[in-house]
């Protein structure tokens, strides 16, 4: 059985892991900026957050892109990308759906998604020894939230064919989201129960 110390064999201090804690720390400032925009009623703080989410899009990308390109690649890398795509994601919606009007049921769904994405590769990882890497489905859903934050942060109020944008990119988000959930279904069941490696 995995033991989680061994995350920690190898090399641990890398720009790509340092990265990946960026991404955490950085969403509660962009949930500071949403609280201040709505208290003293200033549009710069709005500003503020748009530049602080393209930051962590551009985190997401390059923690990966380095790891790679400087062969930098770690079991924690391997394991911090995705929990703190998965932290982020998770705070980055609790505060749109505080400040921004982003519809709680969603951040149900993103929750319940991704809760069943950590158990299962945790199970994987502790009783098998593997690694499941995040799918690009999961990838382009994670990317089509930022989006969708952005658009209501934004809040454009712009329609096309009777739908808002904001309408569009929670479609798109779902799209994305029952795709990538489907994929880590079957990397799981295949590997779980079929004992494949």
């Amino acid at each position: 059985m995995m033991k989680i110390r061994e995350l920690f064999s190898g090399r641990i201090f890398t720009i790509s892991n340092f990265l990946s804690l960026t991404r955490i720390l950085l969403v509660p400032f962009i949930a500071v900026a949403f609280h201040l925009e709505k208290v003293n009623g200033i549009p710069e703080y709005r500003y503020y957050s748009i530049i602080l989410l393209i930051f962590l899009a551009a985190t997401d990308f390059f923690d990966g892109f380095l790891a790679r390109t400087l062969n930098q690649v770690s079991r924690l890398g391997q394991f911090i990308d995705p929990l703190a795509d998965k932290i982020a994601a998770l705070t980055l919606g609790i505060a749109l759906c505080v400040y921004k009007d982003f519809p709680f049921w969603m951040l149900a769904v993103i929750l319940a998604r991704d809760i069943y994405a950590v158990i299962g590769g945790t199970l994987l990882f502790s009783r098998r020894d593997i690694q499941v890497r995040p799918n690009i489905y999961g990838k382009i859903m994670v990317g089509l939230l930022g989006l969708s934050g952005l658009v209501f942060i934004l809040e454009p109020g712009i329609t096309v064919y009777g739908l808002t944008l904001q309408d569009i990119s929670l479609a798109a988000v779902l799209v994305f989201l029952f795709i990538s959930s489907f994929a880590y279904w079957k990397i799981y069941s295949r590997i779980y129960f079929g004992k494949e490696r």
